[in-house]
């Protein structure tokens, strides 16, 4: 019997390696106030053979109280049965010992993946197109004998910037006209279209190292490569995983949203405890099946937060938004300007910077609502 018991931040990094066991038990009394439950529990059934058992065991006491940092055991059976919905089946509910056991019951996700880059169409942007597609072809989990599959999503009339590559499909599909890039409605059309169970999508700025596919994990729902920008030399992290504070953007928020350019991605789950995570919409990968359940809005356009609003929606749905962190990309473009000093004194230089805004906002906040403003 292959066991595993899971504590901490250092017992889950292991875990997502794992496949195969028969027995999983999560402790919850450190993740819980980490925010690391969905890791625990998603990373526990994924390494779960089909048959096998996850137990949780918690100590929280059984009662409806919701105050601040306090997180009781109605709370942790809410969280576990929800989470877990589709991939496990209850078994055992023992409320005075405080344990929830479930079997796996959903079969390991099958081989393949698909690819899809989103192109705008315009001259200008081929070199970059080009470049993209010469990254995904060196995935060797694209290629045809593979099941993989690459398709190119632009307007209608421009399939010749496919000359050269026979082996990738196109998309044609023209966005509204008008000042709003309805980009949720082309990402949705591309990953219905691809066939894989596991689907990556990205702009052409984006190129992906040799091996990106093969360092993402084989189960995850929805989940992002890490993603550097390199500048005079310099590569540093750019936009892949952050967090911010509240579930609805920009209304009433108290904390200070963070990145992997302010936490290292080798402790990537340090950010959890920061916020509510979102994947940046300039690359992903989603389960197909996901995708079903939680598309994104079309009613939502570039450039108004789409990504983060798919990912709070996908959270609420109870998927797991996720960072391999071993898996590289690079972004040609970069939005946000890159840094030659060392990477410690940059993070800690980027914290300050964080805090005095953070702080000069907050200040104004007291004294608007203080003035009745507000």
């Amino acid at each position: 019997m292959s066991e595993f018991t899971v504590s901490g931040r250092e017992d889950l990094y292991r875990l997502k390696t794992m496949r195969g066991l028969s027995r999983v038990v999560i402790r919850t009394e450190r993740l819980i106030y980490r925010n690391l439950m969905a890791h625990a529990l998603k990373y526990g059934l994924w390494a779960l053979q089909p048959g096998g058992r996850l137990l949780v065991q918690d100590n929280s006491p059984n009662v409806f109280d919701l105050w601040p940092r306090f997180v009781s055991f109605k709370l942790i059976r809410q969280w576990t049965y929800k989470l877990t919905a589709g991939e496990a089946d209850p078994l055992r509910l023992d409320t005075d010992k405080g344990e929830i056991e479930l079997v796996r019951t959903r079969p390991p996700t099958p081989a393949g993946w698909g690819a899809g880059v989103v192109f705008s169409g315009q001259e200008a942007e081929l070199p970059r197109l080009r470049a993209c597609l010469d990254a995904l072809l060196r995935q060797p989990e694209l290629r045809p004998e593979q099941g993989g599959e690459i398709l190119v999503c632009g307007p209608s009339g421009g399939e010749a910037c496919l000359e050269g590559y026979p082996q990738v499909g196109y998309l044609a599909h023209d966005l509204p006209s008008g000042p709003r890039v309805m980009i949720c409605r082309k990402k949705n059309a591309l990953i219905r279209a691809l066939k894989g169970p596991r689907i990556a999508i990205l702009h052409s700025r984006v190129l992906l190292a040799p091996d990106t596919l093969r360092h993402v994990p084989e189960e995850f729902e929805i989940i992002t490569p890490r993603v550097f920008t390199q500048s005079d030399g310099a590569r540093e992290d750019y936009l892949s995983l952050g967090v911010h504070d509240t579930g609805l953007p920009g209304h009433v928020p108290r904390l200070t949203p963070s990145s992997l350019r302010r936490v290292p991605a080798e402790r990537y789950l340090d950010l959890y405890a920061r916020g509510l995570p979102y994947v940046d919409g300039g690359l992903f990968c989603v389960r197909k099946d996901v995708h079903e359940r939680c598309p994104l809005n079309e009613a939502v356009a570039w450039d108004e937060a789409e990504d983060l609003e798919w990912c709070l929606r996908a959270l609420a749905a109870g998927f797991l938004i996720d960072l391999a962190p071993q898996a590289e990309a690079v972004s040609a473009v970069a939005k946000l300007r890159a840094s030659s000093l060392p990477p410690r004194l940059t993070r800690w230089l980027r914290g300050g910077k964080f805090a005095v805004q953070a702080g000069r906002h907050r200040l104004r906040d007291r004294a608007e609502r203080w003035l009745g403003r507000r």
